[in-house]
Formats: structure tokens, C-alpha cells, sequence
């Protein structure tokens, strides 16, 4: 006998109902005269027969109408459980056999646990992850450089600071060709040539 084996019922008709093995031998079955009574239509009256022999446990089909499984696999001759093992008994039933001495974090009726997730009381919760300049594929793409007013002010003087200069530069060659053109042509009176002889442009 395994003291502290025991079944809990993850479908049927009583999900979470746990059956303690605590004999050498029990019968599952509808009948009320079993160890292990599943009032369910796919369990036959005599379905199983669990027998505990020394630190092993092991299951066998007694005939049964809708058969006995084990990990999805039909028993057509006795098995030794391991702890985890997912019996059913047809489609409608199913255990779980938790072995003695094993603990686990999964709740009665076969309902996932949060014990693994949880942090522990004073553990602080991982950063999220950081990314990289260039992300890798899975990365979400990093956000775009962002610009203060400023610098978007400064663009436009600039620019214009530019197109400024380069008008000044082009209306003094236009007026210097054109005092030369007509120099040439002697259409300006002489006053208007006297800066250039100063400056001895002509």
C-alpha cells in the first residue's frame, strides 16, 4: 500500500473529487459496492482494478465496456502508473494519479496553476527587455528620432539666411555686367562711372 496515493477526478461527474488509494486492491466502477465509485454511463459497473504492491501502483481493465486508458493508450494488460499519469475510463472520465511523497502545484479538476509564475514575496519583477539600435526580426522597430521646436525653427533661417546671400551675390554680378554693357556702349552719363574708376574696375 502507498500511503498518500491517491486519484483526483479531472472530468467526470465530480471534477476536483479525489480518491485516496489507501489499499492493496481497490475496484472502479458504477456499482455502489466498489472502492471507487463513478456514477458516470461510460464506467462499467466493474470498469478497473488498482492494486498497490509495495512502492508500486498498478492499474488493470477488467473487461470493461469502453476500456481503460492511459496516456491515450487502451490497457489490454496490467500497467505500473508513474506519477502525472492521465487515466481515463471511456470518453467521459478522467484522472489524475498523484504517486505518494511527490508534490504538485496543479489544483484539484485539472485547472492550470499560477505557483510557478508567481514571484516570491519581495522579488521585484523583471525589467522588459531592452532593444537594440538596429532590432533583430520579433523586435518591434525602434522609435524614430524625435526633434525639439528649436531645431525645427533653426531649419528655415538658415535656409533662408542661404537664399539670401546667394540673391546678393547674383544682383551684384547683375549690376556689374550691366555697368560694363553700358560703359561699353556709352548710354550712362560719366557720373555713373566715377565709382568704378575709383575702384579701379575700369
Amino acid at each position: 500500500m502507498n500511503d498518500g496515493s491517491r486519484l483526483v477526478m479531472r472530468e467526470g461527474p465530480q471534477p476536483g473529487q479525489t480518491f485516496t488509494l489507501d489499499q492493496d486492491s481497490l475496484t472502479v466502477g458504477r456499482d455502489p459496492n466498489c472502492d471507487i465509485e463513478i456514477s458516470d454511463p461510460q464506467v462499467s459497473r466493474q470498469h478497473a482494478c488498482i492494486k498497490c504492491q509495495g512502492d508500486l501502483t498498478v492499474i488493470e481493465d477488467m473487461g470493461s465496456t469502453n476500456g481503460t486508458f492511459v496516456n491515450g493508450m487502451r490497457l489490454t494488460s496490467p500497467h505500473t502508473l508513474d506519477n502525472g499519469d492521465v487515466i481515463s475510463l471511456g470518453d467521459a472520465v478522467t484522472l489524475t494519479y498523484h504517486a505518494a511523497d511527490v508534490t504538485t502545484t496543479e489544483p484539484l479538476g485539472g485547472r492550470p496553476s499560477v505557483l510557478a509564475t508567481a514571484p516570491s514575496y519581495g522579488q521585484q519583477p523583471a525589467p522588459p527587455p531592452a532593444y537594440p539600435a538596429e532590432s533583430p526580426p520579433g523586435y518591434p522597430a525602434a522609435p524614430p528620432p524625435t526633434f525639439t521646436e528649436q531645431q525645427v525653427e533653426e531649419t528655415p533661417r538658415r535656409t533662408w539666411l542661404i537664399a539670401g546671400c546667394v540673391c546678393l551675390v547674383l544682383l551684384a554680378v547683375v549690376a556689374c555686367v550691366g555697368v560694363f554693357v553700358l560703359d561699353y556702349l556709352r548710354l550712362l552719363p560719366a557720373i555713373f562711372y566715377e565709382p568704378l574708376r575709383w575702384l579701379g574696375l575700369i
